[in-house]
């Protein structure tokens, strides 16, 4: 049965990128805690990955949510809401770093902020030996590339097409499948130079 509430209902689909009958069966808040269930964790992971610190990728993480919030509550459509907050969160700290005055380096990204987001679970003494060994092979190969090579490639890994990459980093489409295939053929070349 059609009624006008199923009417908002499925109005909020089209703003907050879901199927009417989760749209109907769900409260705005509801929504929210699903999509911050769902993209918390990544978003969080890409800020620290683009060399924020805990607290500040916490923070933006948190910050990403609220505007979407208020987005959502001010009728605005939100098609793919994933790539929406990554875009907020990237700005919140691109615009973080314009106030003060200084340029991401890959030299001041740490192999330990690595090492807090992919923990390695060695059970053994010569697993976690060979372990050890590739993780430093990948962190001196992740060092030779570029910021952008290195975020595309991230935010790759996680899920997000080339359109949506490049929506969040600001840059082309194809200077994103250019950052995507160098940073690929670079660790291609590590690999087999090893």
């Amino acid at each position: 049965m059609w009624s006008p509430s199923n009417k908002a209902a499925v109005r909020r689909t089209g703003l907050l990128g879901l199927g009417a009958a989760d749209a109907i069966a769900m409260s705005q808040a509801e929504i929210l805690e699903r999509h911050f269930e769902a993209h918390y964790a990544a978003l969080y992971r890409f800020l620290r990955s683009c060399g924020a610190s805990e607290s500040l990728a916490e923070d933006f993480s948190q910050e990403a949510f609220l505007r979407l919030h208020r987005h959502l509550n001010a009728g605005k459509p939100a098609q793919n809401v994933r790539a929406w907050l990554f875009r907020v969160g990237y700005r919140l700290w691109i615009d973080r770093l314009r106030e003060s005055q200084r340029e991401p380096q890959a030299a001041d990204f740490t192999w330990e902020q690595w090492s807090d987001l992919l923990p390695d679970p060695a059970p053994g003494p010569e697993t976690e030996l060979l372990a050890r060994e590739r993780w430093e092979w990948l962190r001196a190969a992740v060092a030779k590339l570029s910021q952008l090579e290195r975020q595309a490639l991230h935010l790759r890994a996680d899920g997000l097409q080339y359109r949506e990459i490049a929506d969040v980093l600001g840059v082309s489409y194809w200077r994103v499948v250019e950052a995507v295939r160098r940073a690929l053929e670079t660790l291609g070349e590590e690999s087999h130079g090893r």
